[in-house]
C-alpha cells in the first residue's frame, strides 16, 4: 500500500471517530463528506458504523488494539520502523499524537469494505476467528428472570407469572404489570405489628425491575437479590441486597418527618433520602463499590465512614484497611442497566465473571490471564459467540465452548 494511501486512511479514521465523539469541525465535516462521496463503498460503511449498535460492536474489536503489540504489527504491515519495541519515527507518525496513531492503528482493522484496506486486513494476523464449540447448547442472552420469595417460604416464579395481582403481603398488594415489573402497592392502613419481608432474586442469566412500597425503583441485575419488608414504617425504610442493583430513590414521609433509605450491601451501610445510585456488590469481584449518579450518599464500612458527590464511587477493596474514593466512567457503570455490556480498559477476568452471570455459563481457566484489558461495548442482546469472537481478536487469548462450560487459554 501507498505511504499516500495509507496517510489519508488514517485521517479518515480519526474523522470518523470525532464525528461520533461530535467533535468535528466544520472543514473536518466536508472532509468527511468529501471521502464517503468518493465512492459508494466508502459511504456505506461510514453508515453501517453509524447503525446504532454496530459502532459500538466494532469499537470492541477495535479499541483492544491499543496495545503495544498491535501497534508493533500495524507499523510492520505498513512497512514503517519499528525496532525492539520502539518506533523509528517516520514522517507520516509526525503528523499524529501518540494516541491518535494508536487509535488509528486499530481504527484500520474496521476498513473492511473500502476497497485499498484490504490488504491490511488479510495481511494481519488478527483476523476475527471462530470460537470451537463442542456439545452444542443453545446459549442464549440473559433476560428478565426473578423468584419471589414470600415471607412463608413459598416461591413464585415471576417471569412465567400471569401479570396482576400475585399475592397478597400483609398490607400490600404484589402485582406484576404489564411490562414485566414487580410493584408493591401497601396500603394506608396502621402499621403492622411484625414486618413481613420478601425477598426477589435474579438467578444468572437474569434481571428484574421492581418497584417497593414506598415508590422506589430497583434494578436487579444477574445473580442478586433484594431482601425488603412489604410495608415501610417507622423513621427508616431498609432493605439488604446482594449482587448488584441500581436505587432511584423516593422520598418518603413517616408522620411529617422525611425516612432515611438504608441499603445493606454485603457489610457497607448505604444511607440516603432521596437519590439514584448503582451498588456493585458481588462476593467473587475484587471490591464493594457504591456509585453515586444524583443526590448524596453516606456510606458506613467497617466504623468508616464518608459522603459521596454525584460522579464519585466509594470503593472498598477485599482486604482493605480503608476505601477509596473514585470518579468512574458512569457509562461504565450503569451499562448493565441500559442493556449494554461496556468496557473502559477492564481486565479479561473481570469480563469474562460479568459474562458468566449474564449468559450463565461456567468459565474455567487453562493459565493466567494477567496484563490481558480490553476497552469497547457490545449489546447484551447478542448471542456468546460474538462477544468471544470479538475477544478472541486478541491473540493472546482463546475460548472454546463445550455445552455451557467455556474453556479460556492463554496463548
Amino acid at each position: 500500500m501507498k505511504e499516500s494511501s495509507l496517510d489519508e486512511l488514517i485521517y479518515i479514521a480519526g474523522l470518523i471517530k470525532k464525528s461520533q465523539l461530535n467533535e468535528l469541525s466544520a472543514v473536518e465535516a466536508i472532509q468527511l463528506e468529501n471521502w464517503k462521496n468518493r465512492k459508494e463503498a466508502n459511504r456505506e460503511f461510514a453508515e453501517q458504523i453509524n447503525a446504532g449498535d454496530r459502532f459500538a460492536n466494532d469499537m470492541l474489536a477495535l479499541e483492544q488494539y491499543d496495545t503495544t503489540a498491535a501497534e508493533q504489527r500495524f507499523f510492520s504491515i505498513t512497512g514503517m520502523p519499528f525496532i525492539d519495541g520502539e518506533k523509528r519515527v517516520a514522517p507520516l507518525v509526525n503528523i499524529f499524537r501518540r494516541k491518535a496513531i494508536r487509535w488509528a492503528a486499530a481504527a484500520i482493522i474496521l476498513f473492511t469494505v473500502a476497497g485499498s484496506t484490504w490488504y491490511i486486513m488479510k495481511s494481519s494476523r488478527s483476523v476475527k476467528q471462530p470460537v470451537a464449540v463442542s456439545q452444542n447448547v443453545k446459549i442464549v442472552p440473559g433476560g428478565n428472570k426473578a423468584i419471589l420469595t414470600r415471607s412463608d417460604g413459598s416461591q413464585v416464579i415471576l417471569d412465567s407469572a400471569a401479570n396482576g395481582l400475585i399475592s397478597r403481603e400483609g398490607n400490600a398488594m404484589v402485582i406484576k404489570l404489564k411490562d414485566g415489573k414487580l410493584a408493591y402497592n401497601a396500603s394506608a392502613a396502621a402499621d403492622e405489628a411484625r414486618p413481613i419481608y420478601n425477598t426477589v432474586s435474579t438467578p444468572r442469566g437474569g434481571q428484574y425491575q421492581i418497584t417497593l412500597p414506598d415508590g422506589t425503583g430497583v434494578w436487579l441485575n444477574s445473580a442478586s437479590s433484594i431482601t425488603f419488608p412489604t410495608q415501610f414504617s417507622g423513621n427508616e425504610r431498609k432493605v439488604k441486597i446482594t449482587g448488584e442493583a441500581y436505587f432511584e430513590v423516593t422520598s418518603h414521609l413517616s408522620k411529617g418527618i422525611k425516612t432515611k433509605f438504608i441499603v445493606d450491601a454485603e457489610g457497607t451501610s448505604i444511607t440516603v433520602l432521596g437519590t439514584h445510585f448503582n451498588v456493585n456488590a458481588y462476593t467473587d469481584e475484587e471490591a464493594i463499590k457504591a456509585t453515586l449518579i444524583e443526590g448524596s450518599i453516606k456510606v458506613n464500612k467497617g466504623g468508616l465512614t464518608t459522603m459521596i458527590k454525584p460522579g464519585e464511587q466509594f470503593r472498598y477493596s477485599n482486604g482493605a484497611t480503608n476505601y477509596e474514593v473514585l470518579r468512574p466512567d458512569l457509562e461504565e457503570v450503569l451499562a448493565w442497566k441500559n442493556g449494554k455490556f461496556i468496557f473502559r480498559n477492564t481486565g479479561a477476568i473481570t469480563i469474562l465473571r460479568q459474562i458468566s452471570r449474564w449468559y450463565d455459563v461456567d468459565i474455567h481457566y487453562k493459565g493466567a490471564l494477567s496484563g490481558i484489558m480490553f476497552s469497547g461495548g457490545i449489546s447484551r442482546k447478542d448471542n456468546i459467540e460474538k462477544l468471544l469472537e470479538l475477544l478472541q481478536l486478541d491473540e493472546r487469548i482463546r475460548f472454546e465452548i463445550k455445552g455451557r462450560e467455556i474453556t479460556v487459554s492463554p496463548k
